[in-house]
């Protein structure tokens, strides 16, 4: 059958076979598919000619489920009816057509208004529900929520507001389900009264996830596409990015740049040190046509100062190899020179880039990258482009950052205060809330002043250290995250209807500017030239403001929140333990022998803290540990009763056997006594005792608004312990 410029809609049932968990419907000329490959997951295909094709290959989809489910059929007055103990899937045979229901065929999900329409373009048109919104489609600039909105599905090279420089075609929906297209072509997405989902082709691919929850769709969701890679910890820290071969501030630099790879030592690497800076990896830009030169004793001299080095290319990882196998790099920065064709390209490049690292080395690959697509949430950081630094632009960068999470994208950011234009201001604000995300950097050549932490001077230097040094301490709770995220797909970044899918005001761009660092933080970045943050919604529960401990009742949004430039608007949820490295200027530069946790009385509260050696790949061996953190309070929350720290399960290559433990609890209510392990812990007099002490408690009233503190002596990280408050 030849397919004509004009457009054809499904019709008519002419024909069906089933086997197993497969069933083929004809329509006259055209066949459509579902396969069953999990209870949770179907695929729908359709051929307009009775082909069945696949161009992705195994590109995009690289899990199969092995477990073909058990599905019934029944034949229904006017629809067959396969169903699942997950899914109710109906067949309306005149016109062909789908819906997807619970298991009990009563409850609908989704349904289509008509059959599938192919032609130069395939189409799927569903009848939204009254109160559905859709998140997902990868990263889509300066948006999180698309009720109402369309989406595009193709590379379109914007990098600004309203852009799709990372899209992915997968969405997923608050009536329980989500949706991959299993293509390459470019389309688009219109979440009207009409839900709209069309690509560029002469066929139809889509696999279906059931879920109960966001969370449990983006966990189907990456059980076949993979799951967000798991960067090292150093990874975490700040990047720095210079384009070399330009010069810092070309003509203007008094300190003679020369614009070669090791001039990034005195330049960039030695003023970090020289200004108490924290730091993660620096990339030197000599890509452009200049070529690195003494790369190999560059890397060992900024691995002295603390940085990892990473490398730029326009054009390819040809040298990779060498790169990574002799002069010790262990970070690739993909150009859009090169990778800008975007959708297989793309994908296949950054594949190239994490393999080429970990193929030379027993180093994890980090890559960062634009014009990604679905799966390259599994090799890449999803970057947002080239752009200028100014309020707005930190703006629309939240819901961004958001937004991509929901599609699973776990690293996804926008280089600290662009690469053009900017201010001491911007940058600081930009970097503040850039703290509480995994991933980030700063590129430098394209401003009037480059882009790194102190060069604007004070203020501005002191606030962005103490942020920098923030996240450091933050090590763990923010590994952690990023490991659940490489275990089930949940970002570290999340919009507020992850954790609180039944409060109507998460749903949509109520909350756009604001989000949650997995459950405990919750921040709403300042993105105007102002010292006041409004519209702050604080959902269910109690909230600590983290600077100054004062304490709001959730479902309150919170206008005139005084927010002066050295202040991030941030609050930690009652009934959460935060797990702290002491302060260090880059990873692993001490060893995390005494760990913080602070802890906010409300709720039982957990936490399990992930740990393992940090920069090789043994973790995909199990070569990790798991400790749970628990706190118990009593019924109002005022008081914290008990912390328990378990044996840490697991081991890997250099596990710490023993730790000293430091509780920061956030409480005023002065305990009668402290005892750890069941012996008696000894109170000290003031702050200067408790700091000289090998093992006591302390109460500092004024210490935002009541602090507890208390500290063990060593103990082994294999036996549980125990640390109980009586008053």
């Amino acid at each position: 059958m030849e397919l004509y410029s004009q457009a054809y809609e499904l019709g008519a049932v002419t024909g069906f076979h089933k086997s197993a968990n497969t069933f083929t419907f004809d329509c006259n000329h055209a066949k459509v598919q579902v396969d069953f490959c999990r209870s949770d997951i179907f695929r729908l295909q359709m051929s307009y000619n009775g082909e069945f094709t696949n161009p992705a290959g195994n590109d995009i989809v690289i899990n199969t489920p092995a477990n073909i489910p058990m599905v019934n059929f029944k034949e229904m007055d006017g629809y067959y009816l396969m169903t699942t103990d997950r899914i109710a899937l109906r067949a309306y045979l005149k016109p062909l057509r789908f819906a997807m229901y619970k298991p009990d065929n009563k409850t609908l999900v989704w349904e289509e208004k008509k059959g599938l329409t192919y032609g130069k373009e395939t189409v799927q048109c569903l009848q939204r529900a009254g109160n559905e919104y859709f998140y997902g489609g990868g990263m889509q600039n300066g948006r999180f929520s698309h009720r109402d909105k369309t989406i595009l599905m193709r590379i379109d090279w914007n990098w600004e507001d309203g852009g799709a420089p990372n899209p992915a075609p997968f969405y997923m929906s608050t009536q329980g389900y989500g949706a991959l297209r299993n293509t390459y072509a470019p389309g688009e997405y219109t979440f009207t009264d009409t839900v709209k989902l069309q690509h560029s082709e002469a066929r139809f691919d889509c696999y279906y996830f059931a879920g109960e929850s966001l969370k449990e769709v983006l966990n189907a969701y990456t059980d076949i596409t993979g799951k967000p890679f798991l960067p090292p910890r150093w990874a975490l820290g700040m990047g720095d990015a210079n384009c070399y071969n330009r010069g810092a501030n070309t003509g203007k630099n008094t300190t003679g740049y020369a614009g070669t790879t090791p001039d990034v030592i005195p330049l960039i690497a030695d003023k970090y040190i020289e200004n108490d800076m924290p730091r993660g990896w620096i990339l030197p830009n000599d890509g452009y046509g200049c070529g690195y030169t003494k790369l190999d004793s560059v890397v060992v001299e900024l691995r002295k100062r603390g940085f990892h080095t990473g490398l730029w290319t326009e054009n390819g990882v040809e040298k990779i190899a060498r790169e990574v196998g002799e002069y010790g790099s262990r970070l690739c920065k993909l150009d859009v020179a090169w990778i800008g064709e975007g959708y297989k390209f793309g994908i296949d490049g950054c594949k190239s880039a994490y393999n080429g690292i970990e193929n030379n080395s027993d180093a994890r690959g980090f890559v960062w990258s634009v014009c990604g697509w679905a799966g390259s949430h599994r090799n890449t950081v999803m970057w947002t482009g080239d752009q200028k630094g100014t309020w707005d632009y930190i703006r629309w960068h939240i819901p961004t950052v958001i937004g991509s999470g929901l599609s699973a994208q776990n690293c996804a950011t926008g280089d600290v205060d662009g690469i053009f234009g900017g201010s001491d201001k911007t940058f600081t604000r930009d970097l503040q809330w850039k703290c509480f995300t995994p991933v980030f950097m700063s590129m430098s050549g394209w401003a009037p002043k480059d882009k790194q932490p102190y060069v604007y001077g004070e203020p501005y230097t002191t606030i962005n250290r103490t942020y920098l040094k923030l996240k450091l301490r933050l090590t763990p709770y923010m590994y952690t995250l990023c490991n659940e995220a490489w275990e089930t797909g949940t970002p570290a970044v999340r919009a507020l209807v992850l954790e609180y899918p039944n409060d109507p005001v998460t749903k949509g761009s109520e909350t756009q500017y604001e989000y949650l660092l997995g459950k405990n933080f919750l921040v709403a970045p300042v993105y105007s030239d102002t010292n006041i943050r409004d519209n702050i919604y604080l959902p269910e529960g109690k909230w600590f403001d983290y600077w100054d401990g004062t304490v709001y009742n959730g479902k309150t949004t919170l206008n005139g929140y005084s927010a002066p430039l050295e202040k991030l608007p941030l609050f930690v949820k009652a009934g959460s333990i935060i797990p702290m490295y002491q302060q260090m200027n880059y990873d692993n530069e001490r060893p995390a022998d005494t760990l913080t946790l602070d802890i906010y009385p409300g709720p039982t509260a957990t936490f399990e803290m992930f740990e393992d050696e940090g920069s090789n790949r043994e973790y995909r061996n199990g070569k990790f540990t798991k400790t749970m953190l628990t706190a118990l309070s009593d019924a109002d929350g005022k008081q914290l009763n008990e912390v328990s720290i378990a044996a840490a399960k697991g081991d890997f290559k250099g596990k710490l056997s023993k730790r000293t433990y430091l509780l920061q609890i956030h409480s005023s209510a002065m305990p009668k006594q402290v005892k750890v392990q069941g012996v008696k812990l000894k109170k000290c007099k003031n702050a200067a005792s408790f700091g000289t002490a090998p093992g006591g408690w302390y109460l500092e009233p004024a210490n935002k608004k009541g602090m507890i503190l208390i500290r063990t002596q060593v103990l082994p990280t294999d036996t549980d312990v125990s640390i109980k408050l009586t008053y």
